[in-house]
């Protein structure tokens, strides 16, 4: 690559799954064939860790060593998509960081790091056209079964910054206009929170939105997911599933089906696009 060409990079947070390298990489390969140039696939942390054999050959890339050996190799322009749902730390701190002590390490003063705005973010409206990717991903399993006893829960990591359980909450509101009349209700939840009532922002969790659920005499749930691949969190056998066959809700006769994962959307390859795009002005 010469030096006056840019590197544009979709970044994940990163995963020790296989599994979600290939979704990263399948992504980027859609977004790469839209955008007309090559796309990166990068994970901000973890995904180096996974053996190569494991990844048919080809070593995952993370962010610090993608970074040196690209500027080692005289790039010195980049943008960056962020693969996230929501201005998380991870992108608002620590990919600055990051980046900061590696062009601080190797002494360069010119090099050029554009990080794109995230699908949901305060302020770029983005929730309809995320409620629209979820709301085809659940469309085939809402019509399967009756809107009066079938709920959907959409459920994210969870975070310790409050703007992004704000932007899940606002997809949630958005997606309950969309499915109005499809089915009963729609809750928001997280898989996961800190301790301490300075972050019952994320609350319900997963666990208490399964009970309220049954409480509101529910008999089916579709969950929708706020996670773009397969990992330890989402995906078969990941810490959701758990949490879903411990429930009450299910002990209790009720049947949970799981939509398909963000990643697997052509929109999602339109909104970052878009975010590509807009980053350019």
């Amino acid at each position: 690559m010469e030096a006056r060409e840019e590197c544009i990079v979709l970044l994940d947070n990163g995963s020790l799954r296989p599994e979600a390298v290939f979704s990263l990489r399948a992504i980027a390969r859609n977004l790469e064939r839209v955008l007309g140039e090559k796309v990166h696939p990068v994970s901000l942390l973890h995904s180096s860790k996974i053996p190569a054999e494991k990844l048919n050959g080809l070593q995952a890339e993370t962010w610090r060593r993608f970074l040196i050996n690209q500027l080692e190799e005289g790039v010195s322009r980049f943008r960056v998509v962020p693969l996230f749902f929501g201005p998380s730390s991870a992108i608002a701190d620590y990919l600055p960081k990051v980046t900061s002590e590696i062009l601080a390490s190797l002494g360069i003063a010119d090099a050029s790091v554009q990080v794109a705005k995230t699908l949901l973010d305060p302020a770029s409206k983005g929730e309809e056209t995320v409620a629209r990717i979820l709301e085809e991903l659940l469309i085939q399993k809402v019509n399967t079964v009756g809107p009066r006893d079938c709920g959907v829960v959409l459920v994210d990591h969870g975070s310790p910054l409050e703007v992004v359980a704000r932007c899940r909450d606002r997809v949630a509101e958005s997606l309950r206009s969309r499915l109005e009349g499809r089915v009963a209700g729609v809750i928001a939840a997280s898989m996961e929170r800190r301790e301490g009532d300075e972050y019952d922002f994320n609350e319900p969790l997963l666990e208490s939105a399964l009970s309220m659920a049954l409480e509101k005499s529910w008999k089916r749930i579709v969950l929708s997911y706020l996670f773009f691949s397969p990992g330890r969190h989402a995906g078969e056998g990941g810490d959701i599933d758990q949490i879903v066959a411990n429930s009450e809700f299910v002990s209790n006769g009720g049947v949970v089906l799981s939509a398909p994962l963000v990643g697997q959307s052509p929109l999602l390859i339109e909104l970052l696009a878009e975010r590509f795009a807009n980053s350019l002005d």
